[in-house]
């Protein structure tokens, strides 16, 4: 099983430093290749909107397809992504095709998510025993490093090197994939996958609350992110500072997920989603209003206590409380909530405000969303637990 658990760990550890060359430098990136604050957020936003379509699609495919499994859909999806960002890094292009073909794989990026997912909790199902977690928390610090050494890397080359971290780092994933078993899905629940998303909120009332409050506070937190780049500076840092915002961020999310397992043996998940409701806005608040580079750092420390803890908790709600069969959806869903619906709203409000108005107005618009975001993970949390105490 530690085996399983290290190859498992190291999916995701190479999934996310490949994606950090992909979109946590999205900014850098599309900025070098000529486009505008409005047209980096479209680019951000349609990404992530069209995974609420594509990402169910996507995951809808396996036990449709005959002898279709996640990692052959995988496979398929990343070939074309690699192919399509070499292009965009290394073509002259008008900046329409760069745009579109950026859409395309930033949304397909979000689309491997829950497969992602679902490869350990298949294995969770079968007794196969994985610490999500950690592997996930694991993930975190790959991307937290990948942050750091671009941020150096960039700062003195170009950002042409991005592609390079994302091919190196997607064909490494690919051999680690195909060690793992796979571990087929029972030809029962086949047959019920195919619940609308519409049918499925009305099913999990509670559980599409919590990823709509969680929705759109990470739409705040997708904004910040984003235009961090745009903060840093305007706080008198650099890129290569931003790398280590970013590190900051992502490294204090492996603590978290790493012991969520722990904590949901001591606490219900309403609990720990109340306490990742009330970190979101401290860590909101503090990137918002930091006056300088110390406390903005500290702002993207309470990155863990947030993202990291809500993640993996919902994750792990999934398993525990939605339907075998409706499992895939619960899972596409996160997906679709945050970096789909969330991202989107976020994004593409960032990218005009600070166009059409300035900085300081998307920081604003950025709080505003925050706290309601919060307030909703909070009050229906604490509501569900006083209808469990009763």
């Amino acid at each position: 099983m530690k085996r399983l658990q290290m190859k498992y760990n190291l999916v995701q550890m190479l999934y996310w430093v490949a994606t950090c060359s992909l979109t946590g430098y999205i900014a850098v990136f599309l900025q070098w290749k000529g486009l505008s604050n409005t047209e980096i957020g479209i680019v951000t936003g349609m990404g992530c909107i069209l995974s609420v379509v594509v990402g169910p699609f996507v995951s809808g495919l396996i036990g449709q397809i005959e002898h279709l499994t996640i990692n052959k859909l995988l496979t398929i999806i990343i070939i074309y992504q690699m192919l399509i960002f070499l292009l965009i890094t290394f073509l002259k292009l008008p900046a329409v095709i760069i745009m579109i073909l950026d859409i395309s794989i930033i949304t397909l990026s979000y689309a491997c998510v829950p497969l992602l997912s679902m490869i350990c909790m298949n294995h969770l199902k079968v007794g196969h025993y994985i610490n999500f977690g950690l592997a996930r928390g694991l993930g975190s610090i790959a991307y937290a490093t990948t942050a750091f050494s671009l941020g150096l890397l960039v700062d003195k080359i170009n950002p042409s090197l991005l592609v390079l971290f994302f091919v190196v780092g997607m064909v490494l994933l690919l051999v680690d994939l195909y060690t793992i078993e796979e571990i087929a899905i029972n030809s029962d629940s086949k047959t019920d996958t195919h619940i609308s998303v519409f049918k499925f909120i009305k099913t999990y009332r509670f559980y599409f609350v919590i990823l709509l409050g969680f929705g759109i506070t990470f739409g705040a937190s997708a904004m910040l992110s984003t235009y961090l780049i745009n903060i840093v500076k305007s706080l008198g840092g650099t890129t290569s500072f931003y790398g280590i915002a970013v590190f900051a961020m992502a490294a204090s999310e492996l603590p978290f997920m790493a012991i969520t397992h722990t904590l949901l043996k001591y606490f219900k998940s309403e609990q720990l989603f109340v306490v990742a409701g009330i970190m979101y806005l401290v860590r909101n608040l503090l990137i918002c209003l930091a006056p300088n580079l110390p406390i903005l750092i500290l702002g993207m420390l309470s990155q863990g206590a947030s993202y990291g803890l809500f993640t993996a908790t919902i994750t792990y709600y999934v398993s525990d409380h939605i339907d075998r069969k409706h499992e895939m959806m619960g899972q596409t869903m996160i997906s679709m909530m945050s970096t789909g619906l969330g991202s989107f709203m976020g994004n593409v409000m960032g990218g005009l405000l600070q166009d059409c108005f300035g900085l300081s107005i998307m920081l604003i618009a950025g709080l505003i969303m925050t706290l309601i975001g919060s307030l909703i993970l909070v009050v229906f949390s604490l509501k569900q637990l006083k209808t469990h105490a009763s």
